[in-house]
């Protein structure tokens, strides 16, 4: 998997340096951008809390590769090296596995367990273009949303679904040209790191990923 990453960033890379022999003469104002990422998760605290059961997925939830579509609107600041990306996102990834049950008696089980996520997000992603050198451009995210959590399994009382709200605060690199200087549709990749965390009470979620994303304009 890290071989792969390290490919599609040499690959981001490349495109990059090809794009920065194109002529800057004319700017060129961007549709919208469309993203394809692909996501590694690792929970700090995954525990949720049905009305019979407590599921702790924290250890066994580790590297869970994820998948997002998202759709975004290239926004142009007053300033010239910073440029905004509201966005807005789907995601998905599913794990199964054995778990330790623990009753609100406080009885502990054993239990074959099934776990869909769904993130819908929207956000702020904002660039800024390094002077004489925008090929690499650091960003920040802002992000909240809510995450739609399906647990099933056999035992009785298991099943719940769970709509958690949460924040995300990521940092990353761009490995592509500014889209105002570009001549196709392709947008280069981007390497990021997200933290995210529930706003439940009652359910404990926070995780952090590692996102590998690729980049189109219409």
């Amino acid at each position: 998997m890290n071989r792969l990453i390290y490919i599609l960033l040499a690959f981001g890379l490349s495109s990059a340096l090809s794009f920065s022999e194109t002529s800057k003469e004319t700017v060129n104002f961007p549709g919208l951008e469309l993203t394809g990422t692909f996501s590694v998760l690792n929970p700090n605290r995954l525990i949720l809390s049905s009305r019979e059961y407590k599921v702790s997925y924290s250890k066994s939830f580790l590297g869970i590769s994820a998948f997002q579509l998202g759709v975004g609107l290239p926004l142009r600041s007053g300033l010239a090296q910073i440029e905004f990306y509201p966005f807005a996102k789907a995601g998905y990834a599913r794990n199964q596995g054995t778990y330790s049950l623990t009753a609100q008696n406080g009885e502990t089980s054993q239990a074959d367990v099934t776990l869909h996520w769904v993130p819908l997000t929207a956000g702020l992603r904002t660039e800024y273009n390094i002077p004489g050198f925008d090929l690499i451009r650091p960003f920040l995210i802002l992000a909240g949303g809510a995450e739609w959590l399906n647990q099933r399994g056999e035992t009785p009382g298991l099943s719940e679904n769970f709509w958690i709200p949460f924040y995300n605060v990521g940092l990353g690199l761009s490995f592509s040209d500014s889209p105002y200087y570009r001549d196709s549709g392709f947008g280069g990749f981007s390497f990021s790191m997200n933290f995210q965390n529930g706003l439940r009470r009652d359910q404990e979620t926070s995780s952090f990923s590692y996102d590998l994303t690729v980049h189109f304009f219409l």
